[in-house]
């Protein structure tokens, strides 16, 4: 069915702001396979070729710092594959020997955690304006947690807390993590260096690096009137369901969670007492009380001093009456979480708007955490001084309006966490209203912005030359945008989005994920063997039939263009995506292709054979034929 139109879908780079640049890697040697050269001290300052790997430690004898390439050895656990090997020695050893580095004010004879340190040298200076990726895998001899600091030679300190921490363990992990790059990393041009501090605890360990990439890209300028995602979408009543993962394993979660010593659990919206009809998210904080009680000792028996009194200890506990123990609570024995599906990049931009209040005056101070619990950086957007909660309405407006970003210690986060300070007396509540979480377009992914779980949708393409015609229950998806119908996908704005990907210009970098746009209700678009969107006829069709509507269920209509070349033998199968797109947000099927029923569970979906389908020769789906030329199921038709 030959299509006499032109498909006019524009390019519509709703899933990234980086749509039109390619990543470059910067680094020599990634997989670390290179033959290495004779074990040579820095002296110039300058790569030398080989590798973009370098090291600060104490190879072998513990008294002579070494400055210089990485030493490249063998995978303990696979002889056949090289990693980069960095020995981290012990405070002990580093006491031994005496030669402990200075600390961040001159001092000697510190250990602190950049007593030995691993250095990504890229093969040139990484100005501003530039986004930057590092992945890599990690493990150790013992599980643990290193930092990551800006340098410009490897050595000469810029900035702390480039990529935030990141842990790893006894076996190979996966990390990947995107920074914003702007001038206090840039180092007035000479950030060429990233620097992994390794000396985080006392005991000495050996870590492996493999398979490192240092990736750039260009920042695409946001010119005009900046596009913001509000990710608190409904305010108070947000309830998105937020799965994620971190260093620290995965999680899931919806916006709004507390954690209390009875546990963690969703956040409760009540009315605020006094406040008839103002609902809020409320966060209960338990007081707590003082009182001396006999000290015994592990066996219950009762102390004495030396004149024969009964000794006695001060015990804190909760209101509740559980034992809280010999100091005052934690600042963040009780939290709240605001959580999102944006994963937080350091240096972004981002507004972050709520109102307050409190049954008595309190203070909250911040926490940056990956999911509720999963700890990541401390004071991250501001202490206990910048939120002084009084029994009014008070509010905070974060980020753009006081020229913030998103600050280091929360890259690679999706929770706000704030600490409810207990306080010696009754309980007290705490009372959010919120009204914004959001970040600039440019800086959303496609999974950021979409709701529920991707569905597998299976379709069937017919042998002949002809349209097949699936019917779909997508149920799941009304529910999920919370509408009855499917009328939002012909405004105009929301619709149908064919997910493509761009072949990359380098064959090392990833391939970038986009949609191409709105696709025309009747039309469709169309892809190629790759899955890739082509603005020509010569692939598959794919379009929703708006005729075919019928409760929660769909046609969807798949063509596959016989002069296309593309052939679904030997159970060969196309892969693509389809999302349903509601004010900006996206609900997801990851499409397979195949020739029939057998692929995929294609046999699951109920597949039908089309209705009658006319297009006059400007591509208009029309209901009748009056005079003239038409095209009916692939088949020219001349009306007299």
């Amino acid at each position: 069915m030959k299509k006499l139109f032109t498909l006019l879908v524009g390019v519509l780079l709703a899933g990234s702001a980086y749509g039109q640049t390619s990543w470059k890697n910067v680094v020599t040697n990634s997989d670390m396979e290179g033959d290495a050269p004779a074990y040579s001290v820095r002296e110039d300052n300058k790569a030398d070729g080989w590798n973009s790997f370098w090291v600060h430690e104490w190879p072998g004898d513990q008294s002579v710092r070494y400055d210089g390439t990485a030493t490249i050895a063998e995978d303990p656990a696979d002889p056949s594959n090289h990693v980069a090997k960095v020995v981290v020695r012990s405070r002990a050893e580093g006491e031994a020997a005496g030669n402990l580095t200075k600390d961040y004010t001159g001092n000697e004879g510190t250990y602190g955690s950049w007593d030995c340190q691993f250095f990504i040298y890229a093969t040139d200076p990484i100005p501003a304006g530039k986004e930057i990726r590092l992945k890599m895998r990690i493990k150790a001899d013992r599980a643990g947690s290193l930092e990551s600091q800006a340098h410009s030679l490897p050595g000469d300190y810029i900035d702390a807390s480039l990529f935030g921490n990141i842990n790893y363990t006894t076996e190979w992990t996966d990390y990947t993590s995107d920074v914003l790059i702007v001038s206090e990393t840039q180092g007035n041009g000479n950030f060429q260096s990233v620097a992994f501090n390794l000396c985080t605890d006392e005991d000495a360990n050996v870590i492996y690096f493999d398979d490192v990439k240092l990736q750039i890209r260009d920042v695409k300028e946001e010119t005009g009137e900046v596009t913001w995602i509000n990710f608190m979408r409904k305010g108070i009543y947000s309830n998105d369901s937020i799965k994620g993962s971190s260093p620290q394993g995965d999680f899931a979660c919806t916006n709004f969670t507390v954690q209390t010593p009875a546990g963690v659990f969703q956040a409760p919206i009540v009315e605020v007492p006094g406040e008839p009809g103002v609902m809020a998210v409320q966060v209960p904080v338990l007081g707590y009380y003082s009182k001396e009680v006999e000290n015994l000792d592990e066996e219950g028996n009762q102390q004495y001093d030396e004149e024969g009194n009964i000794l006695m200890q001060t015990l804190y506990f909760w209101n509740n009456g559980d034992t809280i123990g010999t100091n005052t609570p934690n600042r963040y024995a009780h939290q709240f979480f605001v959580s999102t599906l944006h994963k937080m990049k350091a240096r972004e931009r981002y507004i972050f708007k709520f109102k307050a209040k409190a049954d008595k005056p309190g203070n909250l101070a911040t926490q940056a955490h990956y999911g509720p619990t999963q700890y990541a950086g401390y004071n991250t957007f501001g202490d206990e001084s910048a939120f002084a909660i009084g029994t009014d309405w008070t509010t905070f407006d974060l980020g753009e309006a006081q020229g913030q970003t998103i600050p280091s210690g929360a890259n690679n986060c999706q929770t706000i966490c704030f600490d409810c300070v207990p306080q010696v007396g009754e309980d007290n509540n705490f009372y959010f209203i919120f009204e914004e979480c959001s970040f600039t377009e440019a800086n959303v992914t496609i999974e950021d912005r979409t709701l529920g779980v991707p569905q597998d949708l299976p379709l069937a393409v017919n042998l002949d030359d002809d349209e097949k015609a699936n019917t779909v229950d997508m149920a799941d998806m009304l529910n999920t945008f919370e509408v009855e119908d499917f009328s939002f996908l012909k405004n105009g704005k929301d619709g149908i989005k064919l997910f493509a990907l761009i072949e990359p210009e380098d064959s090392e970098d990833d391939p970038i994920e986009t949609f191409s746009g709105l696709l025309p209700w009747t039309d469709g678009g169309f892809i190629n063997a790759k899955g890739y969107y082509i603005d020509e006829e010569d692939g598959i069709n794919i379009r929703l039939d708006d005729s075919s509507i019928d409760g929660t269920k769909i046609n969807v209509m798949v063509w596959n263009n016989p002069d296309s070349g593309i052939k679904f033998d030997n159970g060969e199968t196309v892969s693509t995506k389809l999302a349903i797109s509601q004010s900006g947000w996206y609900y997801i099927y990851n499409v397979t292709l195949s020739k029939d029923g057998t692929q995929s569970g294609i046999k699951d979906i109920q597949a039908t054979k089309g209705e009658k389908v006319i297009y006059d020769l400007m591509g208009r789906k029309v209901n009748k034929m009056n005079k003239g030329i038409y095209i009916v199921n692939g088949k020219k038709y001349i009306v007299k």
